[in-house]
This record gives C-alpha cells, sequence and structure tokens, in this order.
C-alpha cells in the first residue's frame, strides 16, 4: 500500500470538501456546482476516466503504484453497495493479514484501494449505479450534492461531515473488513461458543443494528469496544441472519445502553463468560420489556376516552 502522508491527508480532505457543500472553504456555492459536476462527468465516463480524475484530485501520479489489498474478483454495482453474505466473508479471509486496524479506520485508505480497483476494472463499467446511487440507475436521489456524497461515502467515507464512523459503515467495502474483524475477535473472545462465521452472520443480519452498533463505540457507549461484552451480546443473537428476521436494531441498542450501567460497578475483565452471557440476556430480556412498555403507553395513549 502507499504511503499515506499528512499533505496527502490534507490534499484528500480538501477534495471532499471542495465537492460538498458542507464546510466549503469560502468557495461559493456556484464552484462547489463546477466541481460536483466535473466528477460526475468522470464517473460517467468510465473507469479510466474515474481513476484519471480521482488521481489528479488527489495529487497521485500517474507513475506511482497504489499496491491496493486484493479484489478476489469483480464485483458488480448491486453487491457493492450492499455486498451480500458470502461476498462479505471471501472479503474478510483475503484481507485478513493485508490491512491493519489503524489503515482501515482511515477514509483515504479505503478511497486509494478504491481508485487502485477502479483502474483494474474491478468494480465493472457501472460505476454511476454503483458510487451515485442515482444516475442510469432509476433511483432518484434528487441532486448532484446527494450523489456525490453517496460517491464519497461509498468510496471510504466522509469523515467532515459524518464523523468517525462513516468509515466503519458508509463504506460497503470498509463495513465488510470491519464485520470480519469484530467477527474474529468475538470468536476468539467467547469460549468456543460458536465460531467467526456466526458472529460475521450475525453482524451482517441487519445493515441499521450493524450502524448503531458501531455508532455507540465511537460516540457514547465505549463498553461495547469491550471484545468480550460484545462478543457476549453476540451471543444473544448467534441464531439471527438477514435470510431471517436480522437483528432487531432498537432493541439491541437499548441492551446495549444497558448493559452500560454495569460499568461503573463492574470490571468486565473479572468477569467469567457465563457471567458476561447471563448480564447480556438479562440486558435484552430488559430491552424487550422497555419496548412493550413502550407500546403499550404509546398504544393507551391513542385510545379515546
Amino acid at each position: 500500500m502507499m504511503r499515506i502522508t499528512a499533505a496527502l491527508e490534507q490534499q484528500f480532505s480538501n477534495w471532499q470538501r471542495g465537492v460538498t457543500l458542507t464546510d466549503r472553504h469560502n468557495q461559493s456555492a456556484e464552484d462547489v456546482a463546477d466541481h460536483q459536476q466535473d466528477l460526475i462527468e468522470s464517473v460517467g465516463g468510465g473507469s479510466a476516466s474515474l481513476a484519471a480524475y480521482l488521481r489528479e484530485q488527489l495529487g497521485i501520479s500517474t507513475s506511482e503504484e497504489l499496491n491496493t489489498l486484493t479484489l478476489p474478483r469483480t464485483i458488480d454495482h448491486s453487491e457493492f453497495r450492499d455486498p451480500p453474505f458470502q461476498l462479505e466473508r471471501e472479503l474478510a479471509a483475503e484481507w485478513v493479514d493485508q490491512v491493519h486496524p489503524r489503515e482501515a479506520s482511515q477514509a483515504l485508505f479505503w478511497t486509494i484501494c478504491h481508485l487502485g480497483w477502479i483502474e483494474e476494472g474491478r468494480l465493472g463499467e457501472q460505476l454511476d449505479e454503483a458510487l451515485l446511487g442515482s444516475i442510469g440507475s432509476g433511483t432518484e436521489v434528487g441532486t448532484n450534492e446527494a450523489a456525490v456524497r453517496n460517491l464519497l461515502r461509498r468510496m471510504g467515507g466522509l469523515p467532515h461531515v459524518r464523523g468517525k464512523v462513516s468509515v466503519l459503515n458508509d463504506c460497503p467495502l470498509s463495513r465488510a473488513w470491519w464485520r470480519g474483524r469484530l467477527a474474529e475477535e468475538a470468536a476468539a473472545s467467547c469460549n468456543g461458543s460458536f465460531d467467526a462465521e456466526t458472529a460475521h452472520r450475525v453482524l451482517h443480519a441487519t445493515n441499521d443494528a450493524w450502524a448503531r452498533l458501531v455508532g455507540d463505540s465511537v460516540r457514547r457507549i465505549t463498553v461495547i469496544n469491550h471484545a468480550r461484552v460484545r462478543s457476549a451480546l453476540i451471543y444473544q443473537y448467534r441464531h439471527c441472519s438477514r435470510e431471517q428476521e436480522g437483528v432487531p436494531a432498537r432493541e439491541m441498542q437499548d441492551a446495549i445502553r444497558l448493559l452500560a450501567r454495569y460499568g461503573p460497578a463492574l470490571q468486565f475483565d473479572l468477569l467469567d463468560w457465563p457471567e458476561l452471557v447471563e448480564l447480556s440476556a438479562d440486558a435484552v430480556v430488559r430491552a424487550q420489556t422497555e419496548a412493550t412498555a413502550a407500546e403499550t403507553s404509546e398504544g393507551s395513549g391513542d385510545t379515546p376516552e
């Protein structure tokens, strides 16, 4: 992988800010609109056009080798935007020894990877459908601003708008790697209660649940960063998958919140696995009870007297 320098990071940030209306460095809205149109036209021109545009914007010469991660096969636009489970497992296996979490937490790292894959033709030629989300796909996003934000999020993340969670959730192939990584950690922390594939299937089951999990991990409820606590929570949903009912996203998030309340009184490192499973099971039951009570309260409030 090419070395990511402070200068390259600044170039990347300036480019992202220059094609979005949020924090546009004193550029006029008209200038941003022109930059957005240039980007969209480069996507419409195909792989060679977009790759040349990206190299120019990032200040990477055409002679510089990217040495990006290996993409095992070409990914079409439908798979790219929301990789199916088996593809995520393929990617996790391919990249297990190629990526360090420090690299994988950087939007620029994944953007450079996407540049390499585009040059190799690994994302196919329907780049507008894969990256923009509306042009040529029949799915309306409304404006060039929305289309450009889709591209920035999907190629690596949009940290100056979405924060640190963007690279973990908004970039589909980064998300696949992180799910695989957390699945391996969970399997190594569960006393043999499940394997990495089972954990990955749970994390893949519902994108909303994943978004809440990683969102809380970087914003508010840091207890979920404890590998054994996260593993115990995954254990509660070990039978879930996308093919069935998925993971109830709000319930899981509430269970995380309830688990966090034990933090000040307990040292999770000192608890054995059965105790962590019991705590997480209790948190899930309490989350379900609270949800039921809230629904009952709302229903009774709607009943005429």
